[in-house]
């Protein structure tokens, strides 16, 4: 715990609102953890000062809360900063990094992950293999690979239609896709949801609801007002920004009976599409969300909580699409080099055996590039001195360095640079 002794005077409040908002954007919790109990004596409501001071300083939102409030959101240095590096990366460095040999590719890929993970995360199982398999066969074994397939086809569903406005029928068109045969008889409506919803605590030791959605006769004139904001131009609100307050308020009405989270990634990855953000279609972002959960409901949570506030959820949200992009960006460059080195061997009259350059495209995608002779074996199901004679070839063509760990040999994978070296 960082101590937080301070006297009261007339600049408590300011420094106060600097250190739990403008260095750190803390909850109420958080911040009542972090102050001194006599300081709490001497001013009781201070969070409510805080509050107050952040709503002063932050900027209103076109869409209103269950209690007739409008949402809002503080643009913090930090914030400015995050999405300005989501802005550069995502649209500076497309052209620079996708090559049309490589697009198709990742495109497919990306794809397949957003299938993949979206699913994951709302609980079903399967495997990135078997995502594959049945972007292919198109025959779903069960409930489970049917929503990821359903996921698959809204995607493409989206690509095809990114000349279509962003109105109901398209977002009722998403929801019918991505839930198509995958809901219970009772789940099934005409349009949006036709009773309560309540989200229920995992904690098997609560029985409470941890969020009631809105009643059924604020459902359409919330989402109404979704698509009024959605598609006015008048009040100017970063798209990225803007992007993740559509997933959030998705999220918060709770439209459907099932499938509210994948019809919002969906939708607010339509709308970035849209909006000229082409890089988004080559990483998926539910591949960080399914990795962070915690972080996603946390920031989910603490909108709902503590004043109608979108900035923990656009913070938190930016920072894992950032670290997509991060990860995308690196993936890219990693598929570049492969191909270039794949150039390099062509025209160096170099001929690999398939089984070699079948473990290249496998150590390219590796997070490690460090790789061993039982690995490779393995791998391409080869006798160990056949794996010792492929890996030994690979280096003394500069591909991999050896070196000895212990009492084994390790293989660095140096790819590109290492062969221009050799």
């Amino acid at each position: 715990m960082d101590d937080f002794h301070i006297k009261y005077d007339s600049n408590l409040l300011q420094e106060l609102y600097e250190k739990f908002t403008i260095e750190r954007y803390l909850n109420k919790p958080e911040i009542m953890y972090r102050l001194d109990s006599n300081l709490l004596q001497i001013r009781a409501n201070l969070w409510g000062d805080i509050l107050e001071k952040r709503k002063m300083n932050g900027r209103l939102v076109a869409l209103k809360d269950q209690d007739g409030n409008k949402f809002w959101y503080s643009m913090t240095q930090g914030l400015e900063k995050l999405i300005h590096d989501i802005d550069v990366r995502a649209k500076e460095r497309l052209d620079e990094l996708v090559v049309s040999e490589i697009q198709q590719r990742l495109l497919i890929e990306s794809l397949i992950d957003e299938a993949f993970f979206s699913s994951v995360i709302e609980g079903a199982f399967s495997t990135k293999k078997r995502t594959r398999e049945l972007v292919k066969s198109k025959d779903p074994k069960n409930k489970s690979e049917k929503m990821i397939l359903n996921n698959y086809h809204a995607l493409e569903f989206i690509l095809e239609n990114l000349h279509s406005e962003l109105n109901e029928e398209i977002f009722l068109s998403l929801h019918k896709i991505i839930t198509e045969n995958t809901l219970e008889e009772d789940e099934i409506t005409e349009k949006y949801r036709d009773g309560p919803v309540y989200v229920m605590s995992e904690n098997q030791t609560k029985t409470e609801p941890i969020y009631v959605a809105p009643p059924l006769e604020d459902v359409q004139p919330m989402m109404d007002e979704l698509f009024s904001f959605i598609n006015n131009e008048k009040q100017f609100i970063n798209p990225i920004i803007k992007a993740f307050i559509i997933h959030f308020y998705i999220v918060y009405v709770h439209p459907f009976y099932d499938g509210n989270g994948r019809v919002a990634r969906a939708f607010s990855y339509m709308y970035l599409l849209k909006k000229g953000y082409n890089f988004f279609r080559f990483f998926s972002i539910s591949t960080v969300v399914n990795q962070k959960k915690g972080k996603y409901y946390k920031a989910i949570k603490d909108t709902e909580d503590y004043g109608s506030d979108l900035t923990y959820f656009i913070k938190a949200y930016s920072e894992m699409t950032l670290e997509s992009i991060e990860d995308m960006i690196t993936k890219l460059n990693k598929e570049l080099e492969h191909d270039l080195l794949s150039l390099e061997l062509e025209k160096d009259d170099i001929i690999l055996s398939k089984r070699q350059k079948k473990f290249l495209t496998f150590i390219k995608g590796k997070e490690s590039n460090i790789t061993t002779i039982q690995e490779y074996l393995k791998k391409m199901k080869v006798s160990y001195e056949t794996a010792r004679t492929d890996l030994s070839e690979l280096t003394e063509l500069g591909i991999f360095k050896r070196d000895k760990k212990g009492k084994k040999y390790i293989y660095k994978y140096l790819g590109l640079k290492g062969y221009k070296e050799y």
